[in-house]
């Protein structure tokens, strides 16, 4: 009885030492091929990434092209805003000082009219020259001796003209008026050609005299915004 059981207790023994072989056997196998998994995974040119429909395997020069795609995309956007937000504030502009005459427009041709005749000094013919320039370009009124009565008779009024601030920004086909004086009895008429003020010559800055003299801006109606704005560009102008 006694070696029956001794005999049992050993085949146990080697049993338990097989079948702890047999496990770490398996053990370090599955490790040595999950290893090698993981080596050959990261060594290769493949990644593994995913997304809502799943995992998915592309190269590393695949997702670098998508990378630059991205990148040239978000500079499109880029400049597709800075262009939409370029023409809101020509727009807004527009809409608080009135539109921008084109070079095909009234005021355009009579300051290009204007400017392509303007001598280098003065001859004393302001009113004849801003008046051809203004007439060249379809402006309908009847000519003054002086130049000061284009604002005072209503003249530039008549013809399509309003009044605005003096301390607006200036643009092309824009007239001044300058009031007479005791030195100047005719007062003095100019247009602004877009770069400078010009009459019967290319003038250095806005004012022909040395002195300061009260003026008035005129602009063509169709370039102010509306008759509301008109209203208060007036009431600045008479301050």
């Amino acid at each position: 009885m006694k070696k029956a059981l001794l005999i049992l207790l050993v085949l146990g023994m080697g049993v338990v030492q097989t079948s702890g072989a047999a496990v770490n056997t398996i053990s370090n196998s599955t490790l040595t091929y999950s290893r090698a998994n993981i080596s050959n995974s990261y060594g290769s040119s493949q990644n593994i990434y995913s997304t809502n429909s799943g995992a998915h395997v592309s190269s590393n020069d695949e997702i670098s092209q998508a990378i630059n795609n991205l990148s040239a995309h978000a500079k499109q956007k880029e400049y597709q805003l800075a262009t939409l937000t370029n023409r809101l504030y020509t727009k807004k502009q527009q809409q608080q000082y009135g539109s921008v005459p084109d070079r095909n427009s009234a005021p355009a041709i009579a300051a290009a009219r204007a400017s392509s005749v303007a001598r280098s000094r003065s001859s004393g013919y302001c009113a004849r020259y801003v008046r051809k320039a203004l007439q060249s370009a379809g402006y309908e009124f009847r000519p003054n001796p002086s130049a000061y009565q284009y604002a005072s008779r209503g003249t530039l009024s008549s013809a399509g003209f309003s009044k605005i601030s003096n301390n607006m920004q200036p643009q092309v086909g824009d007239v001044v008026v300058y009031d007479r004086s005791s030195r100047h009895p005719h007062g003095h008429i100019q247009i602004f050609d877009g770069g400078d003020w010009v009459s019967d010559f290319r003038q250095n800055s806005i004012s022909p005299y040395s002195g300061a003299y009260s003026y008035t801006t005129w602009r063509d109606s169709q370039y102010v915004d509306d008759a509301s704005n008109r209203g208060i560009y007036l009431a600045m102008a008479d301050k």
